[in-house]
């Protein structure tokens, strides 16, 4: 019996080191990571859901990587750009500092658009039915990050919005974690994500 529990716990400090120490946490990646390359010609609106910021107000890895796409997408074609965030406490500066980032790297003003009122994932891609149905959108396209893919997939299908794209992000933190303390925050990421897709599976909302 104490050898059986010898073994038990040995396998079980082996499985933790292989998560902290490797990036074996990747092969649960694949089935969130469902974002496609967008053709030059495609879009005529960026969507960019907000993902949090650093503790000082700092633009979190999420949100920065989700901006550094949308720009990408930018100088390949000059859309507009549309900051999608909330706030979960009064004051949030969030979306100034999602438009002053835009502003850095080039993106011209009258092409950022922002909305502050949505306290989540859903609430994003509601605003962005109504910028179709608005006709505001023809064609919009989604910046997120590749855990995150998934869910916005599954929400935007049951807002049944047709014209749309989520845009490939190969350049994620995700992919190139670099420390241990990076490594774990995308081995929660990856978990919660996977709970809230099943928590959206049954709820819808």
């Amino acid at each position: 019996m104490k050898r059986k529990l010898k073994y038990i716990f040995f396998i079980i400090l082996l499985v933790i080191a292989l998560f902290i120490f490797t990036d074996i946490y990747k092969v649960f990646l694949p089935p969130l990571e469902v974002g496609e390359y967008i053709a030059p010609n495609y879009g005529d609106v960026i969507l960019v859901l907000g993902g949090g910021l650093k503790t000082g107000y700092q633009i979190g890895y999420s949100t920065e990587e989700r901006l550094n796409l949308a720009v990408e997408l930018y100088r390949q074609k000059k859309r507009t750009i549309f900051v999608s965030d909330g706030s979960l406490y009064r004051g949030s500066p969030a979306i100034k500092k999602m438009v002053d980032f835009l502003l850095s790297k080039g993106v011209e003003r009258n092409h950022i658009k922002y909305e502050g009122k949505s306290q989540t994932t859903y609430d994003n891609l509601l605003f962005a039915r109504d910028l179709s149905e608005k006709k505001y959108a023809r064609e919009i396209i989604v910046c997120t990050s590749p855990y995150h893919q998934k869910r916005a997939l599954l929400m935007l299908s049951h807002l049944k919005l047709k014209s749309f794209k989520i845009a490939r992000m190969d350049k994620s933190e995700i992919h190139y974690p670099g420390t241990i303390s990076r490594r774990l925050r995308n081995i929660r990421l990856i978990v919660r994500e996977y709970f809230a897709i099943l928590k959206f599976k049954v709820l819808k909302k």
